[in-house]
């Protein structure tokens, strides 16, 4: 990734690689200030039967692994140790989760984890909040999840923000939804995004062919327009979406109005991005846009088999990069990020980002991942 991650727009871990207007800068500024107060990470789980289809995503080694991945970064994130399974999720190539990462820099940032459920095959044995019990089929049907149920889930998500920025300074959010890559890429194309070769992916080479073909599939299956899916956005999630979706995107939108949200992640979160600004304009209902942000790690901003700066001009989202390097760590595992494994998950990359804007430089932050490293992968077997 090397110089990709250096450039004027600079702060500290942080490359600014979109913003539009100025608004990404005065969202940095914002939430260096607010990190000084109480914040909130906020880790929406969510499945679709659209994982289940090898080639797809790197979230878990096999089919059935991928549908309890969620459910195990949850019990990581939240414990430091696994109980619905023996061990961490690993990909395929048996690079760890990245919740080792996310979970690194919350306890140096001293930022609690709050886990919502909108929809998973297994809830996680941790305390967490349900919003959903429903998965989404693949979204090659068209119908990926029933319109009644997104639209319960986007005001379950309202409500949900409108009770944290009452009691926080910020808000971050972050996802784990194996297979939602190709979710996001159905969103976007639903809300007419010309994206198909613009999404990373936890492989380290995307299958956009692939990804294509599931979505145009389930398009073709649902049988709306841009336009219909404009003026009603929830029906783009109810088509080819997943559940996540939707409870992110009423959270930003709830939360937003009042204190920073920071999304976590890559091309998923500037699909929520994308379906806020959706729902903005169908609703009418005006958005401090300054108030919110994408930001993700360099392997996915500057993924060689992807284009996510060019996304996030399409979308106009502001977006940043955190640019660890992960060459200095101690462990393989770690290191193997570089090579472009894995690259993103749990908010990994907003969460590092947050780190580095609290005021800890990167080599806190690399022994803070290297140490939780030790402590849950190595003393684990």
């Amino acid at each position: 990734m090397g110089d990709t991650c250096h450039s004027k727009g600079d702060t500290g871990l942080l490359s600014l690689v979109n913003d539009p207007s100025g608004r990404l800068r005065r969202f940095v500024e914002r939430l260096a200030v607010a990190a000084k107060g109480r914040g909130r990470f906020v880790l929406c789980l969510g499945s679709t039967r659209t994982s289940d289809i090898e080639g797809v995503s790197a979230a878990g080694a096999t089919p059935a692994a991928r549908r309890l991945t969620p459910a195990i970064d949850a019990e990581a994130l939240v414990l430091g140790r696994t109980v619905s399974q023996e061990k961490l999720p690993v990909s395929p190539a048996g690079i760890v989760s990245p919740v080792v990462i996310t979970r690194a820099a919350l306890g140096l940032c001293g930022v609690g984890a709050l886990v919502v459920d909108c929809g998973s095959f297994q809830p996680p044995a941790v305390e967490h909040t349900t919003m959903g019990v429903s998965v989404s089929q693949c979204l090659s049907t068209g119908q990926a999840l029933s319109l009644e149920n997104v639209g319960s889930l986007f005001e379950s998500g309202l409500k949900i923000g409108r009770q944290l920025c009452q009691e926080h300074d910020f808000l971050v959010v972050g996802e784990c939804v194996p297979g939602g890559t190709t979710t996001a890429l159905g969103v976007l194309s639903a809300l007419g995004v010309e994206a198909r070769d613009f999404l990373s992916s936890s492989l380290p080479a995307a299958n956009h062919d692939l990804r294509a073909r599931l979505v145009r599939q389930g398009l073709d299956s649902c049988r709306l327009s841009t336009e219909e899916f404009k003026a009603q956005p929830l029906s783009a999630v109810a088509a080819v979406g997943d559940p996540m979706q939707p409870v992110a995107a009423g959270i930003a939108l709830s939360v937003s109005s009042r204190i920073p949200v920071l999304l976590a992640g890559g091309s998923q979160m500037m699909a929520v991005y994308a379906l806020v600004r959706a729902l903005s304009d169908s609703m009418a209902q005006p958005v401090p846009w300054e108030n919110i942000a994408v930001m993700t790690t360099k392997w996915v901003a500057f993924d060689p088999c992807a284009r996510s700066a060019e996304l996030s001009r399409l979308v106009e989202v502001p977006f940043a990069a955190s640019c660890p390097d992960f060459h200095l760590s101690r462990h393989e595992g770690l290191r193997a990020y570089e090579q472009g494994n894995v690259k993103e998950g749990v908010g990994a990359g907003g969460a590092m980002a947050l780190c580095s804007l609290s005021g800890f430089a990167a080599g806190e932050i690399m022994e803070a991942i290297d140490r939780t490293y030790d402590e849950m992968v190595l003393s684990s077997g």
